[in-house]
């Protein structure tokens, strides 16, 4: 299916310049007023023209671009397109993709000065050309006109009014032509009775239209003698009693054998009549038109609000059906519902800030494509970076390495500031296992999301070293491995050929630096590395994992004893070192 790829809007709104990357299902996600509506609105005038007002500028200086990349027209869609476009978009496909550019110079320029413009190649370089005749046209073929739903439109006159602008209205129009064939004969016999006694020239009128003609005659003729003057009451069409369609609701429990209108429902439940008619529309419109070289943009701002959570996902799922299917979907978006573990990586962040005004942040997938070598590598790290929504809905992220931290940390967060690491903007992620934690920080680091990392001890050695995040010379590790050494000597751990701990008579390789971080003359050490580490955003646990700093077992069932007895200060007390978490926790956030 063909689909709008890429955009890049200018001197739009909140937007100065910024270039979005698009699938067939993106959510956008941001703070309110961030500019994501702005990003809908421009996306829409790119395919459908209109004249924009001052305040559709940036800057009423400079003149609003937005370039359009439409990629996936194969044979099958320049097939679809007929006799009639075909040969005006075929000549300007390249690899299946055409750009497109409208531009308006000034606020309120007429449609006709509205440029609109395509990308050719001349020379071997890119060009952009004016449009040729009836490209337009073509464009209108690939992409009819884009179904936009505002978040907070009058969910009332949307579905329960007619109108060209209304989806009740649009709904009725693509099924009105059907209806009416059959019905305007019976309807037009039905009223030849009645238009014979409201017509002011038929013989069968009205008695009482005929005395008032009599009256307003008398008055005329001392006016204007020789001009007569007869009422006339129109008789309407079939099509303009469907301008008076509206929606009614049933409801079990309710004696109300007319219906009830959606004005008298609650905010969910008109949302979600909307959406349903939505849908309705889609469904419609694909059967239409056959689903032949046409994509459909559905264009919805915030199509969560007001409803349940299993609403939502119903809405979601349903959204998600429909991409792909005939239809790109983009939504706005503050509800992590909203989001799967599919869609994450192709989700854009957006950000608002006064130099550059609204921009998008790397997505997910493309910064795991270009920080990651390996495709096994970013298969694990996108996997684990989909997996949470916290990272899209967060200003700043903590990635903890194990089941531990993302069951305890959170908890102990809100038990020493009074407010969830969520309600602080934080969103603590697990991404299974030391190895991916740097990775993960190097992708969060290239969207421009505030990232720090809490790891267990083997990190700075296993890890760190490879990573280039502490030199493997460093006088600190090589203090810890004579330490080693010495333990390995007295049997107590097991050592690699990089002599560093591995498993050994029941003892894991982890449980090993737990062993080394007892010993005494290794605090100093593990101490310089905790504070190298610190530097590049990573807190080493000190006594090898928080499991020792809390002196618990890494099982589920001590997890939740954990959290069971936390609030009593006298257990608090009685643990091993309690405030070094709080120290990491307290680090976290700042």
């Amino acid at each position: 299916m063909h689909h709008i790829s890429n955009v890049i809007i200018k001197n739009f709104k909140s937007i100065s310049s910024c270039e979005f990357p698009l699938s067939y299902y993106t959510p956008l996600v941001g703070y309110n007023n961030a500019g994501k509506t702005n990003i809908l609105r421009a996306i829409s005038w790119a395919i459908r023209k209109s004249s924009l007002s001052s305040e559709d500028f940036h800057n009423s200086a400079q003149p609003v671009e937005v370039e359009a990349e439409i990629s996936g027209i194969t044979e099958e869609v320049l097939h679809a397109l007929g006799d009639v476009h075909r040969p005006r978009i075929e000549p300007l496909v390249v690899d299946g993709k055409v750009r497109i550019k409208r531009t308006q110079l000034i606020p309120g320029a007429p449609i006709g000065a509205i440029r609109f413009e395509v990308e050719k190649i001349e020379d071997g370089h890119r060009i952009w050309a004016p449009i040729p005749t009836g490209i337009d046209a073509a464009i209108m073929a690939l992409f009819p006109e884009p179904i936009f739903v505002g978040a907070m439109e009058n969910a009332t006159e949307d579905v329960a009014k007619f109108g060209a602008g209304t989806t009740i209205g649009k709904l009725l129009k693509e099924i009105m032509s059907p209806v009416v064939d059959r019905h305007t004969p019976t309807v037009a016999n039905a009223l030849l009775a009645v238009a014979s006694q409201l017509s002011a020239t038929s013989e069968n009128k009205d008695e009482t239209l005929v005395a008032l003609d009599a009256r307003i005659q008398a008055q005329l003729e001392r006016f204007f003698p020789g001009v007569t003057a007869k009422s006339h009451v129109p008789v309407p069409e079939f099509a303009d009693f469907m301008k008076g369609a509206t929606i009614k609701l049933f409801e079990q429990g309710f004696d109300n054998g007319d219906g009830r209108d959606v004005a008298a429902l609650g905010h969910g439940a008109q949302r979600s009549v909307q959406i349903s008619l939505i849908k309705c529309l889609s469904e419609v419109k694909r059967e239409a038109d056959g689903n032949a070289g046409r994509t459909t943009l559905l264009l919805i701002d915030e199509p969560e609000l007001y409803l349940h959570p299993q609403a939502i996902e119903v809405v979601r799922s349903a959204l998600n059906r429909l991409s792909g299917e005939g239809y790109q979907v983009i939504a706005t978006t503050h509800s992590a519902n909203m989001i799967t573990r599919r869609d994450a990586p192709n989700t854009l962040l957006i950000r608002r800030n006064v130099a550059q005004g609204t921009v998008c942040m790397p997505r997910i997938g493309d910064a795991v494509r270009d920080v990651i070598v390996g495709a096994d590598h970013q298969s694990d790290i996108l996997f684990g970076l989909s997996n949470s929504a916290k990272i899209l809905f967060s200003e700043r992220v903590g990635i903890a390495e194990g089941k531990t931290e993302r069951a305890i940390l959170p908890a102990i967060f809100e038990r020493e500031f009074g407010v969830s690491p969520d309600e602080d903007k934080l969103g603590l992620v697990e991404v299974g296992g030391s190895s991916n934690v740097h990775k993960a920080k190097r992708v969060l680091d290239v969207m421009g999301v505030p990232c720090k990392s809490i790891v267990d001890l083997d990190f700075a050695f296993q890890v760190a070293p490879t990573a280039g995040l502490i030199d493997n010379a460093d006088a600190s590790v090589a203090a810890c491995k004579v330490i080693l050494q010495r333990l390995r000597d007295q049997g107590l751990v097991q050592l690699d050929a990089a002599g560093l701990p591995q498993s050994f008579n029941g003892t894991s390789a982890a449980q090993a630096f737990e062993v080394l971080a007892q010993q005494v003359d290794a605090q100093v050490p593990i101490s310089e590395i905790h504070t190298k580490l610190l530097e590049a955003g990573i807190w080493v646990w000190t006594k090898g994992a928080i499991e020792a700093h809390l002196g618990i077992a890494k099982t589920n069932p001590a997890r939740a004893a954990f959290l069971e007895q936390l609030h009593d200060e006298g257990y608090r007390a009685g643990l091993p070192d309690y405030q070094s978490v709080v120290a990491a926790v307290t680090w976290l956030r700042e």
